[in-house]
């Protein structure tokens, strides 16, 4: 795009800042494909390697179904901070 439009002006300063802002764009979208591209890649090298454990067997996909009975309770917090004790009487 900048080469096919380049700016036609006389203006010392405007010559400047169309460089700048040129360099910068071009910075940008160089760094930001570069980035993009890593990230693909890990993430197809990701797929590959379940892809890998799940032929071996070293990965199963099946989802473990939970007894009703090994739900976990937790505690009411907020009267640990406020101090009360539990199975205290007389609060």
């Amino acid at each position: 795009f900048f080469g096919s439009h380049p700016v036609t002006t006389d203006v010392y300063t405007l010559q400047r800042i169309s460089a700048v802002f040129r360099n910068v764009v071009m910075g940008l979208t160089s760094l930001a494909s570069g980035f993009f591209g890593v990230t693909g890649l890990g993430i197809f090298l990701l797929g590959v390697r379940v892809a890998y454990g799940v032929s071996t067997g070293e990965l199963d996909p099946t989802p473990i179904k939970k007894n009703t009975s090994d739900e976990i309770v937790l505690p009411n917090v907020w009267e640990l901070m406020m101090g009360k004790k539990p199975n205290k009487r007389g609060r």
